[in-house]
């Protein structure tokens, strides 16, 4: 049975952070308490690997780079940055077509200072391919993404006559947080009316942390009430994986899409 009172908002708890969140679910925020809670936290990967695409971007070698989310835009940045070699990467890109992920990842890379040519509207690994399939060229294409990435992606591009070079750009880790203790304190309470889950990456690293603190057996009482969203076909399949049915999965796979739909349906 819920504890909440019946003056308190429901709460909807968002895994993800913040940035790009927010100013989406503020225009509910008179009758919803959101929480972000990122049960992830990204390290860059500064590595060979992308010494290599640097040099490769330089001497003009790729036709195309795609960004998957708003961390790779913030990953190379940050790298590039710190090789003080900025400025050349931003005009190298200039030179390519970059395809993003998502209108928030398009917004990072443009405030970054990238041409953004593309982008594909639906965070979904197919909406990405099927994007990329409708350019009117084929060549040598970068992929920066997590080194947790499909296996998926690359195999399907290369099979639709690409060159594909992989490019892991940062390393998500379990962001075993205050605030993700709390959310899990209110979960236990039956505070929580909503879990909106954005990624696969997310969704794992969130059960992941939710069953090393609660019995697989507790699952179903503890999540009893509690709406689940899924993003795309991928987190669901991944909620199954884990025995947990979403309830909520937009037309779309988009953050806008995401949040209105659950919300229409508390």
């Amino acid at each position: 049975m819920s504890t909440m009172s019946p003056w308190m908002k429901r709460c909807v708890a968002v895994l993800a952070p913040a940035e790009g969140w927010e100013p989406l679910c503020r225009k509910f925020q008179d009758t919803l308490d959101f929480l972000f809670v990122p049960p992830l936290t990204c390290v860059p990967r500064d590595d060979a690997a992308f010494s290599y695409f640097l040099t490769d971007l330089l001497v003009n070698k790729y036709d195309a780079v795609i960004m998957t989310c708003p961390t790779v835009v913030r990953a190379v940045i940050d790298m590039a940055n710190k090789r003080g070699m900025l400025n050349r990467f931003i005009s190298s890109m200039q030179g390519v077509h970059l395809a993003v992920i998502g209108g928030r990842t398009a917004e990072s890379a443009r405030w970054n200072g990238l041409q953004v040519s593309s982008v594909s509207p639906e965070v979904s690994t197919d909406a990405l391919v099927k994007h990329v399939q409708k350019l009117p060229f084929r060549g040598s294409i970068a992929l920066l993404r997590s080194d947790r990435g499909t296996k998926v992606l690359p195999m399907v591009l290369r099979e639709d006559g690409w060159t594909v070079t992989e490019v892991p750009v940062y390393s998500p880790l379990l962001s075993q947080s205050e605030d993700m203790e709390l959310l899990l304190d209110r979960v236990e309470r039956h505070e929580v009316s909503a879990l909106a889950f954005p990624t696969p990456l997310q969704t794992e690293a969130f059960f992941v942390q939710f069953f090393e603190r609660f019995d697989e057996s507790d699952a179903p009482r503890l999540l009893d009430g509690v709406k689940i969203a899924a993003m795309s076909a991928e987190v669901v399949k991944k909620l199954d994986d884990h025995g947990v049915r979403a309830d909520v999965i937009p037309k779309m796979a988009t953050a806008q899409y995401l949040i209105e739909e659950l919300v229409a349906h508390l």
